[in-house]
């Protein structure tokens, strides 16, 4: 009597498109261990700063938080595009959309505990700042003076300042789009580290701006960076402005973005140059316009620095 040999059916094609579908959905974010440990710290910092922020921005009374939520519609459409990439699958594209996704959900987050930092108690220690540049026989409005007798140089200098989104961008996406995700990875990280510890420090030395010590005209939106701190700092409630969260004096959070921002695109190498060169002229730049201390700048340098070497420690 013949032996049958049962025959197992082959799987269909389209079963296994889904397995593969279903399979790189859930794998693609932890591609590399560093994604792994990436996620899951943002997740974990996320999850303790936004019942934090909440918390200490009623007990400072900072008001108006439902405007954070502004943001929502944009980072839902972008959560679906990134589960898109994943589902279809489309690789060059997954990293892509997740470095987007994290970018917007922390810009508020961040934003907002800065500005809860500003409703320090702490007076404005501005003229202490000004005397460490003394010591240092450093004078921001030299460089600011010098800089207003040639006004086409005056205006680089602020066009260079400004270019600071442009530098930011870069680093969340291209190195993630050139197969450097982790790079854009890192960069966020330390964006994270580096904001906490500003916030810290800001709460302990808010400050203005040096042309409220030295003998310089603030700029229009210096003098609303002033006006601003100066509301922080009063005792009744205050409604948030998130136009206006770039109030930190010491350290230069500019130079920090700066550092960190080149630091990641320098993981390519022809932007190595480019990236440096240009960040090094944005941390000049917070001299020549007047933003900073030159004592900021060294926080700001000091900061970056940790924050990168903290970074390379949870990549290993």
């Amino acid at each position: 009597m013949a032996t049958q040999v049962m025959q197992v059916p082959a799987q269909s094609p389209c079963l296994e498109g889904v397995r593969r579908r279903f399979a790189s959905q859930f794998a693609s974010p932890f591609a590399s261990p560093f994604a792994s440990r990436f996620n899951r710290l943002l997740a974990f910092a996320v999850a303790i700063l936004v019942p934090a922020e909440i918390v200490l921005a009623k007990s400072v009374r900072l008001q108006g938080l439902p405007q954070l939520l502004d943001v929502w519609p944009a980072l839902l459409m972008l959560t679906a595009a990134l589960w898109y990439c994943r589902w279809r699958p489309l690789p060059k594209l997954i990293d892509f959309a997740e470095m987007t996704v994290w970018s917007v959900l922390l810009t508020n987050i961040l934003s907002l505990l800065i500005q809860i930092a500003g409703r320090s108690n702490r007076p404005l220690q501005d003229r202490a700042l000004a005397g460490i540049d003394a010591r240092m026989h450093f004078e921001t409005a030299f460089f600011v003076q010098l800089a207003r007798q040639i006004p086409a140089f005056h205006a680089a200098t602020y066009l260079v300042y400004a270019s600071l989104p442009v530098l930011i961008l870069a680093a969340i996406l291209i190195p993630s789009l050139k197969g450097h995700a982790d790079a854009s990875r890192g960069y966020i990280l330390g964006i994270v580290l580096s904001a906490v510890v500003t916030a810290a420090l800001f709460a302990l030395w808010p400050a203005a701006g040096p042309w409220t010590t030295e003998n310089f005209s603030p700029a229009k939106d210096q003098a609303a960076v002033t006006a601003y701190l100066t509301l922080l700092h009063s005792h009744g409630p205050v409604v948030l402005d998130m136009k206006n969260g770039g109030i930190v004096s010491f350290p230069s959070f500019h130079v920090v973005l700066a550092i960190l921002s080149a630091f990641a695109l320098g993981s390519i190498r022809s932007l190595r140059a480019p990236a440096w060169i240009l960040a090094i002229l944005i941390c000049v730049s917070t001299v020549l316009t007047g933003w900073h201390y030159g004592i900021d700048v060294l926080g700001g340098l000091a900061v970056a620095v940790v924050s990168i070497a903290v970074v390379r420690q949870i990549r290993l």
